[in-house]
């Protein structure tokens, strides 16, 4: 009944929010003097995605005001999860709506201090990514998967425009999802992980457009019932009793993890002329970590070696909240375009469980920045920018950045004090306190671009040197291993060496090839801090044809991915970090390798296919996909992180993305 309950929820607010867009539609927009389109009327449009365009805020801020139209390409329609959104770069716990971390390294994004919980990023858009709309009609972006094993996620976007300079929209994005591991026996609707992302958007601006305000308002609310991964602790069984999936015995039954995070954001300017604009930028932001367990019974003992608060249950939360006002002068002196501002964060943490570490310095911080960027454009898409942003001697950013359409190239310097969580913390099963330094990145990145008439490509390689990482390692309790870990910082530097290709081939009319190969090479004192497969390969083969005067389209074809075998980060539940393995087991008389490799403890490499196929019909795209096609040939299964398996096939993922326009 919770399940049913949940989805109709879901089928509810679609159903009004859809008749909403129904009833708008209704009203006319004339446009005098366009009469776009075969059967349009005098003075009318047809609207569609030509007439629905976005930009960013980034384009705004930096004078670059690059409108986009909506992409209706059938390319990726199929990749519902963030994961495959984000390029398969995140290592995360096999599951939607698990945890993850970036397994190549960036430079931070912010240099200041931070809250130090980011398992859960992906699924908060950030200011930078939200999209602001100039709609000349309603605009409805549905996307809906109803995936195989109780697996469904919704994402709702509903904008029009008010007035002819005032947009406002909402976005709504749910995931509903089934225990992928020990699962078998737990009752009814009992969700691995249930997510509610809401925001509100708006943009306004003057008819003379001196004036523009963009702004956000959103909320996240996700929840994830933790399991600890699967029991190693099994002797005399093979490798296989691994890949149980639902029938696997797992750590943790009533473990949870809940994340609330809110943000207020603002972004406004006002052009004196094109020499001068004056803007101002305000973040207010909320984010609140809950970790909850009931800590009697054997199992938990041998789960969590440390107990510091309550023997009886564990309730930690941790509260961070962030005040950001930023103010600047910018504009264009013919070529040039230059940015000057100030900033004042005011960053804090909270620990209620721990009332001595409330009031201890650095829990507090009051950060003022100046900075500057400029940028000569040379050609409509060739420019070469730099900026900096500076704090203080353990807090700054240097950029440098060229850009073409055959050249890519771009240097940063960056200092970033620690997160909070890696100085101080106290919970039922950790505690630490330290006086880490910043930590230090460079980074040079290079791109080429060729494109043939049936072929394209792009070599690219990245440069990184991390000095003084601070990284999570495996905590031990009297000679015993444990899965929770401690934060430490080295004392010397990792190098990270990633060349790469990407191609195109287009081959026999209606077949295409899109491929991603990536080596690394890690060296340096600290090279432990950043664990690394030493070969990526990403690959893309399908058939692609249209029919009926071109008004539907397919794609049939298969997702691959081979990983090279490497130790991959493992998991501490309590504090939502991934940390480096050493020492995974206490005896050698284990059937299982001391460390856990990824993506298969043999230390083999393993091949995963996603068969897919998309249709589209009209401004409707349709599709149907079956995860880890070739589970079985020849390995059961993977593992996306140690004892926690990847998904397993299903028989088939089914969804929709369907735009309206009026």
């Amino acid at each position: 009944m919770i399940n049913c309950s949940y989805n109709l929820k879901q089928i509810t607010l679609l159903t009004l929010l859809l008749s909403w867009s129904g009833f708008v539609s209704g009203q006319v927009i004339r446009i005098p003097g366009d009469t776009t389109g075969r059967n349009a009327k005098k003075d009318s449009v047809i609207y569609g995605p030509k007439t629905t365009k976005f930009i960013y805020e980034q384009d705004l801020k930096y004078n670059r005001l690059n409108y986009q139209i909506i992409d209706t390409t059938l390319t990726g329609v199929h990749n519902f999860t963030r994961v495959e959104q984000l390029g398969n770069g995140l290592q995360y716990l096999g599951t939607i709506g698990s945890a993850s971390t970036p397994i190549y390294p960036k430079p931070p994004q912010v240099i200041g201090a931070t809250s130090g919980f980011n398992a859960y990023n992906m699924y908060e858009p950030s200011p930078a990514d939200i999209k602001y709309y100039d709609a000349r009609s309603p605009y409805t972006n549905l996307i809906a998967t109803f995936g195989g094993q109780g697996r469904s996620a919704v994402d709702l976007t509903f904008t029009r425009n008010i007035t002819a300079n005032w947009n406002v929209g909402t976005n709504i994005s749910t995931l509903s999802i089934d225990r992928q591991i020990g699962g078998r026996g737990v009752r009814q609707g009992d969700k691995y992980a249930r997510s509610y992302y809401f925001n509100l958007f708006s943009y306004y601006r003057t008819k003379n457009k001196k004036y523009h305000l963009m702004g956000v308002l959103s909320r996240l609310n996700h929840r994830v019932q933790e399991s600890g991964g699967i029991i190693e602790s099994i002797d005399e069984v093979g490798l296989t009793e691994f890949y149980a999936y639902n029938d696997a015995i797992v750590w943790l039954t009533s473990a949870s993890d809940r994340e609330y995070r809110f943000r207020y954001h603002l972004y406004h300017q006002y052009a004196v002329n094109d020499l001068l604009q004056v803007y101002h930028e305000f973040n207010l932001y909320h984010q609140h970590d809950y970790f909850f367990y009931e800590t009697s019974g054997k199992i938990t003992n041998d789960y969590f070696k440390r107990i510091y608060l309550d023997s009886t249950r564990t309730a930690d939360l941790t509260k961070f909240k962030l005040l950001e006002n930023e103010v600047g002068f910018k504009g264009n002196l013919a070529a040039l375009f230059y940015n000057v501002h100030v900033k004042l964060r005011n960053p804090r943490i909270e620990y209620p469980s721990d009332t001595l570490l409330r009031d201890t310095l650095g829990i507090r911080n009051n950060e003022l920045y100046g900075g500057f960027d400029l940028r000569l454009d040379l050609g409509e898409k060739t420019y070469l920018r730099g900026g900096a942003e500076y704090l203080n001697t353990n807090a700054y950013v240097l950029e440098a950045a060229f850009n073409n359409p055959i050249l890519k190239a771009s240097y940063v310097r960056t200092r970033a004090l620690p997160s909070y969580l890696s100085q101080r913390y106290l919970g039922n099963h950790n505690r630490w306190e330290n006086n880490f330094g910043s930590v230090a990145y460079d980074q040079l990145s290079g791109s080429l671009e060729y494109q043939f008439k049936w072929f394209y490509l792009r070599p690219f390689m990245t440069a990184t040197n991390i000095t003084n990482p601070i990284y999570y390692r495996r905590d031990t309790v009297n000679n015993q291993v444990s899965r929770q870990a401690f934060p430490v910082q080295a004392g010397g530097a990792a190098q990270v060496l990633s060349p790469g290709v990407a191609f195109r081939l287009d081959f026999l009319k209606k077949m295409h090839l899109d491929t991603r190969v990536t080596y690394s090479l890690v060296s340096g004192r600290a090279s432990e801090a950043v664990p690394l497969p030493s070969w990526y390969l990403f690959s893309r083969l399908y058939f692609a044809n249209r029919y009926i005067e071109n008004k539907i389209g397919i794609q049939l074809g298969l997702d691959m991915q081979l990983t090279s075998a490497y130790l991959g980060y493992d998991y501490d539940v309590a504090t939502q970090q991934f940390f480096v393995q050493r020492q995974m087991f206490g005896t050698s008389s284990r059937t299982l390798p001391d460390n856990f490799w990824l993506p298969h403890p043999n230390y083999s490499a393993y091949f995963v296919a996603d068969l897919f196929f998309v249709m589209q019909v009209r401004r409707a795209h349709l599709y149907v996909k079956i995860p880890q096609i070739n589970q079985g040939i020849p390995e059961d299964g993977y593992f996306a992180t140690p004892f926690y398996t990847g998904q397993p096939r299903v028989y088939v993922d089914i969804g929709i993305n369907w735009m309206f326009f009026n």
